[in-house]
This record gives structure tokens, C-alpha cells and sequence, in this order.
């Protein structure tokens, strides 16, 4: 017998309300964190973290916007892929994350960084570092509160004229998508258990604004619901959301590897810069 009742799964199963949160713990689940740092090592996905070769481009672009020495933040830094190659080019660097074991395979990989491990809602720098970069289109996964807490973060922990460097979706990326539903068996467990279990897999469109995507993980033991956002943006909404907390633009991007920007490219990178005191 299984311990859930059909009234709880039916519950999961509603659309959910935009920008919902789930009580379920996902970046920092124990087990879900082994197969997040196996995607993160895997060169041959853009999972969780980009392709070698997009990495090492885009750790050109970052070093060619401060100059050796500066100081830098990479929040969400997982296993140090990024701020690894950035200390190599002259950067003095630190790496913040939440993830008990990216966090330690970064430290045992890179004697250079220095590496921290906490939540990048929680940091309390202040004007420390030069740039903060946050990559792989983390800002999106953040619903809009924590957004604002995260700004108001940043800003504090950049010095004076700072660079806060951050790549989003844009509603490019959801053109011509529809929401969809999907199961699937996994009788030797996966990535969301090592039991085995069923995925319920959905996915929920909000206008141009968002997109959610939900898992609902069946198991002997009961029933978990994993929700994870999406959020798009357009240069001026992205702007206008910096602006308030003492951020002007310094230019926009294809990518993280600093591409001109195109109108029709479902990413783009954002490079703003402290302008005022808060």
C-alpha cells in the first residue's frame, strides 16, 4: 500500500499558480544533488552547466571586462567550472553556492578561489568585489521577490561603478511551444530517486512571462512534487526591474559569451553596472 492518498496526488496535479512555490527541496536535496553535479561534470550536455567550449569562450568575454585582479563573484557557482578559469586568467575570485557537493568539488579542483558555501539570498557582502556574475540563466529560476532581495544583494556587495553580469531566456524560447504532459517509469530509479518511481512531467505557460515546469514523483513511500520556473524577459523589462534597485545598463548580449545581441535569440546576457548608493 502506498503511503499517499489519491485527494493528495489530485492536488499536485492542479495548474499551478504563477510563480508557486513547491515545499520540496530540489538544489540542495541530497540525492538530487549527485546527479546535478554529474549533469554539471558531463561534457557532453548543456544540462546543468554549458559545454566546454562555451564556458572557456565565455570566460574570455568576462576577463576582458575587468582587468587582472579585480575582484570577482560568481553566485551559483556549482562545481567551479567558471571561476576556476577565471582565477587561471588573473582574477581573484570567490564562488558561492548552496550545494554541499559542488561546493566541495570545486575547493578539491581549484586551489586558487576561494569557495563559500551558502544560499545567494542570504549573502552579506558589501562593496567587495568588482563583479558578480551569475550564469546559466539562474536569475529566471528565482520567482519576483527573490529577485528583488537578490539585487538589493548584489548591489550592496559591488563596489562603486561594480559590474552585476546575469544571462536570462527571453520569450523567444517558448515560441511555438505548447503545454504538455508526460509519464514515465523508472524501474531502477533516476534522477529524481534511487527507488524506483513514476514521473508525472507537465509543463505551464504564463503568457510571455513564465514558463513552469512540474514533477510529480511517485514512489512506495509517497508522493514529492518538484516546481521549477522559468522566467522571460525582454531588454527593457529586464531593465526596469534592475533600475529600482541602483542599476543602469551596460550593455546587452546574445549570450554569455558576449555575441551582439540579436531580437530573435531565445537568451540574452545583461551586463549592468552599480550606479547608485543604496
Amino acid at each position: 500500500m502506498t503511503a499517499f492518498s489519491f485527494a493528495e496526488l489530485q492536488e499536485h496535479l492542479k495548474r499551478p499558480a504563477l510563480y508557486e512555490r513547491t515545499r520540496e527541496a530540489f538544489w540542495n536535496d541530497p540525492y538530487i544533488a549527485t546527479q546535478m553535479l554529474a549533469a554539471h561534470l558531463d561534457p557532453g550536455i548543456d544540462a546543468a552547466s554549458r559545454r566546454p567550449e562555451t564556458i572557456d569562450r565565455s570566460v574570455a568575454w568576462m576577463l576582458s571586462l575587468v582587468p587582472k585582479g579585480a575582484r570577482l563573484l560568481d553566485i551559483g557557482c556549482g562545481p567551479g567550472l567558471y571561476t576556476k578559469r577565471l582565477a587561471e586568467g588573473g582574477l581573484r575570485v570567490t564562488g558561492l553556492d548552496f550545494s554541499a557537493g559542488s561546493i566541495a568539488y570545486a575547493r578539491a579542483h581549484d586551489g586558487r578561489s576561494e569557495y563559500i558555501l551558502q544560499d545567494y539570498l542570504a549573502m552579506d557582502f558589501e562593496g567587495a568585489f568588482d563583479i558578480v556574475t551569475l550564469i546559466y540563466c539562474d536569475y529566471g529560476a528565482l520567482i519576483p521577490r527573490e529577485r528583488r532581495e537578490l539585487l538589493r544583494r548584489v548591489h550592496r556587495a559591488l563596489k562603486p561603478g561594480g559590474l552585476f553580469v546575469l544571462d536570462v531566456f527571453t520569450p523567444r524560447r517558448a515560441a511555438g511551444r505548447r503545454e504538455a504532459a508526460s509519464w514515465e517509469l523508472h524501474e531502477n530509479g533516476g534522477f529524481w530517486s534511487p527507488e524506483p518511481h513514476i514521473c508525472l512531467d507537465a509543463s505551464f505557460f504564463y503568457g510571455e512571462t513564465a514558463e513552469a515546469r512540474r514533477t510529480v514523483v511517485i514512489q512506495e513511500r509517497g508522493v514529492r512534487c518538484f516546481l521549477l520556473w522559468d522566467c522571460y524577459f525582454t531588454r527593457q523589462s529586464l531593465l526596469e526591474e534592475a533600475a529600482p534597485a541602483g542599476f543602469g545598463e551596460a550593455g546587452f548580449y546574445s549570450d554569455a559569451t558576449g555575441r551582439p545581441f540579436a531580437d530573435d535569440s531565445p537568451a540574452m546576457c545583461a551586463v549592468f553596472r552599480k550606479i547608485l548608493h543604496r
